[in-house]
């Protein structure tokens, strides 16, 4: 009787020990797993949120241009070539960018899409162009033509020699602009840009035409 008893109250321990180790189980482990699904949660929209930061960070904000615009807080080399005595800009640092860059509706067109603040580095100009006549409001052909009479920095390999203020009158030369010789905010010495400039024609070095192309 007392081996019944005690194989019965053995059956009980057991029952009970089963019965609490599947009850710890699951109050210990569904909330971990719960958690755990809510931190992927939250890790995927941090994730998607930083994405969205890191989108608006590469795109900027959207920037319109107009005549008062600060061109220098994108085109910072342009800006600092005016306080660069080694460029020409220098010459003209108390003058505003919309002065010389005059071309509105070309500038307008330049800068649709344009975003302040991207990653994307701002491009030079290629688009636009300064007009002559802006030039010549302040530099009167005439009288360049006459202070260069004497220029000897355009002379071919036969000795030939143009004043640059004064080409031949052609064709050709009438597409020749003042910033086809003159790159305002280059470095680079006028004497270079402009015999660059006439080589690209006059690719064998002889000015006198019709002598390739017979």
């Amino acid at each position: 009787m007392v081996n019944k008893v005690s194989r019965t109250k053995m059956s009980c321990i057991i029952v009970a020990t089963v019965v609490l180790v599947a009850c710890l189980a699951f109050v210990g482990c569904a909330p971990q797993e719960r958690s755990l699904s809510e931190t992927g949660d939250n890790a995927s929209a941090n994730a998607s949120k930083q994405d969205d930061q890191g989108d608006d960070a590469s795109q900027g904000v959207a920037f319109t241009w107009s005549a008062e615009s600060d061109c220098a807080m994108c085109h910072d080399k342009e800006a600092a070539s005016q306080q660069d005595s080694a460029c020409t800009a220098s010459q003209h640092a108390d003058l505003a960018c919309a002065t010389c860059h005059a071309d509105e509706a070309g500038l307008v067109a330049a800068h649709e899409g344009a975003q302040m603040g991207s990653d994307k580095a701002a491009s030079a100009l290629v688009t636009t162009s300064v007009d002559d006549a802006v030039c010549q409001s302040c530099h009167d052909q005439a009288e360049l033509a006459t202070k260069t009479a004497e220029c000897t920095v355009l002379t071919d390999s036969e000795g030939t020699v143009v004043n640059p203020h004064a080409l031949p009158e052609n064709e050709d030369h009438a597409a020749t602009e003042c910033i086809s010789c003159h790159k305002m905010h280059s470095t680079t010495a006028v004497d270079k840009t402009a015999t660059r400039y006439c080589k690209s024609c006059h690719h064998t070095d002889v000015y006198s035409c019709y002598t390739c192309h017979a």
